[in-house]
């Protein structure tokens, strides 16, 4: 099983701090950065396959296909059990955070900026816990 790690998000210097914080956390050492849905939904479209897994860091507000466009592109992509979101926001509206556990994929919602804690919590989620030996 191959876990691939993506960050969306169209904030250069949050794509940064992702990278660093993913590397610490020791969740990816080289995650791969999209700077719009469209660009995230072509990678995963190219990869998808049943051995290998998404671990998808999503912004809601980008140009292109913002976060909700690409949640709902992936409800059909095949082996959608494969693809794990986490909205990763400045957004605090209760509204998207209701409206994004309408979500499978689904398995965190944060808030920015991102922090090592949080991180450390999704790593160690039950979502996760078998790319990662301890």
């Amino acid at each position: 099983m191959e876990l691939r790690v993506m960050v969306v998000d169209d904030d250069k210097i949050f794509n940064l701090i992702a990278k660093v914080l993913l590397r610490d956390t020791g969740i990816a050492c080289n995650p791969t950065i999209c700077t719009n849905g469209e660009e995230a939904l072509e990678t995963i479209g190219q990869e998808i396959a049943l051995d290998k897994f998404f671990l998808v860091f999503l912004d809601i507000n980008m140009p292109v296909k913002n976060g909700w466009q690409v949640l709902d592109a992936l409800q059909a992509f095949p082996y959608p059990e494969n693809i794990h979101v986490v909205i990763v926001t400045s957004s605090i509206n209760k509204a998207d955070r209701k409206r994004a556990k309408t979500y499978p994929q689904l398995i965190d919602y944060l808030i920015k900026p991102i922090k090592r804690e949080s991180l450390l919590a999704l790593k160690s989620s039950s979502y996760l816990t078998t790319f990662f030996s301890y």
